[in-house]
C-alpha cells in the first residue's frame, strides 16, 4: 500500500511522546504499519527521544510518593464498562493489527449507502473511534470539528476540499477546518476515524443525523 498524505512530523513528534490521545495514537499506529517510511521515521523518533532522556539529570522524588501510591491501590474503582460481544475483525474487512482486537458495536446505519462501526476505547472517554464505511459516489454531510480529527483511508478513496485521500493516506482536521467528504473511484470507502468532541454539521441532513449516531 503506498500513501501519498502521511502524518504531519509535529502528529509523529506527539505520538513518541505519548501526548495523544489513546483513539488518536490508534490511527496513527494503524498508519504505521500500513507505511514502511512512516514506521522507520517513527524509530528514528523514539530513538532520538530515548537518547535525550538519557541524558537528562535525575529528579528527586517526592518523599511522600511512596504512601501516596499505597494508598491509591486501596481505592475502589468504578466498574469497567462492558464491552461489545464481537472484536473488529469480525466486521467482514481486513484490518490493521493495532485495532483488529478492539471490542466494536457492529455495523450500524448512518444513511443510505453509509454505516458506521464504533470501536471500544475505554481508555479514553473523549475521543471516538470509529470506522465509516461509505458506498462509491456518496457524499458525507458538510460538517467542522470541535476538535482534532485524524482520518485514515483502509480501503477505496474520497476527496474534499483539501484534496483526495486514498488507501493508506491520512488526513489531519482540527476546529478551524471543514470539508465534504465525497467517495471517489468506483469503490467503497472505508476510513478509520478517531473524533475529539463532536462533530459540526452545517446542513439540515448532518444536524439531523449527527445526534442518532452519537458524533
Amino acid at each position: 500500500m503506498t500513501a501519498s498524505r502521511h502524518p504531519s512530523p509535529e502528529l509523529l513528534a506527539r505520538h513518541a511522546a505519548g501526548s495523544l490521545s489513546p483513539a488518536a495514537a490508534l490511527v496513527v499506529e494503524c498508519h504505521l504499519a500500513l507505511c514502511d517510511g512512516c514506521a522507520a521515521a517513527h524509530r528514528e523518533t523514539l530513538a532520538l527521544g530515548g537518547l535525550l532522556l538519557e541524558r537528562l539529570s535525575p529528579s528527586e522524588l517526592d518523599a511522600r510518593l511512596f504512601e501516596r501510591t499505597l494508598a491509591r491501590l486501596d481505592e475502589k474503582r468504578p466498574a469497567a464498562a462492558r464491552p461489545a460481544a464481537r472484536p473488529a475483525r469480525d466486521l467482514g474487512i481486513e484490518l490493521p493489527a493495532p485495532i483488529a482486537e478492539r471490542a466494536t458495536s457492529g455495523w450500524r446505519w448512518m444513511g443510505p449507502g453509509m454505516a458506521f462501526a464504533r470501536l471500544d476505547v475505554p481508555e479514553d472517554p473523549r475521543t471516538s473511534l470509529v470506522l465509516f464505511r461509505i458506498g462509491a459516489g456518496r457524499r458525507m454531510p458538510t460538517h467542522g470539528h470541535s476538535g482534532e480529527e485524524l482520518t485514515l483511508v483502509l480501503h477505496g478513496a474520497f476527496e474534499d476540499e483539501h484534496g483526495r485521500c486514498a488507501a493508506g493516506d491520512l488526513a489531519e482536521e482540527d476546529d478551524d477546518s471543514h470539508h465534504t467528504p465525497v467517495v471517489v473511484g468506483g469503490e467503497t470507502c472505508v476510513c478509520l476515524a478517531s473524533i475529539e468532541g463532536r462533530l459540526r454539521p452545517h446542513g439540515l441532513i448532518g444536524r439531523l443525523v449527527g445526534p442518532l449516531i452519537g458524533l
